[in-house]
């Protein structure tokens, strides 16, 4: 029988890797330390956070672009799992900008995608048609051919579900329904 790592000790572990400056190990144990947390029970949000800003400001210090891109990208997921959307996409910006700037295709596709999500939660649905659609070509320029399949069901959902919300809302202008 195999133990399965709890949250808390992937955490733990990923400060262990911070301290020895093994950046893209901390990120990963993170990454996998925030796969495994209970949502409804996490208490020290801030201490997640300011983690992230340690290692953030770490690789400002020391000129690390491509682990600065990494670890903004990673502050935008933790915002997200914490249903802060709004700060989740302002890293999400950051990270691509970087990402765009170094040439990383690879990355920027996956980090549009994660906006993508952000922007659906928070209602902009143009915007988020517009960021997966992007991510689209860049995976079909990469060749990730299932990567561009899985975003076409997603492009389908979302286009399906703005027609049944525009079709809602001509409904209850028809019949005053929002007047009352």
């Amino acid at each position: 029988m195999v133990a399965s790592i709890n949250h808390t000790e992937l955490f733990e572990k990923s400060k262990q890797f911070f301290e020895s400056g093994d950046i893209l190990n901390t990120l990963e144990n993170y990454t996998k330390a925030m796969e495994r947390i209970d949502r409804t029970q996490i208490k020290n949000k801030n201490e997640y956070i300011q983690f992230l800003e340690d290692i953030l400001n770490h690789c400002r210090e020391n000129n690390l672009p491509e682990e600065e891109a990494l670890v903004l990208r990673t502050l935008a997921r933790t915002y997200s799992i914490f249903k802060q959307h709004a700060e989740s996409m302002k890293y999400h910006y950051q990270s691509l900008k970087i990402q765009k700037k170094l040439g990383k295709k690879l990355e920027t596709a996956e980090g549009l995608v994660f906006l993508a999500e952000d922007l659906e939660v928070s209602g902009n649905f143009d915007k988020c048609i517009q960021t997966f659609q992007e991510a689209s070509e860049v995976y079909q320029d990469l060749g990730k051919l299932r990567n561009v399949k899985e975003i076409k069901k997603e492009l389908t959902r979302l286009e399906a579900f703005s027609k049944e919300m525009v079709e809602d809302e001509y409904i209850m202008h028809k019949f005053n329904v929002d007047k009352y």
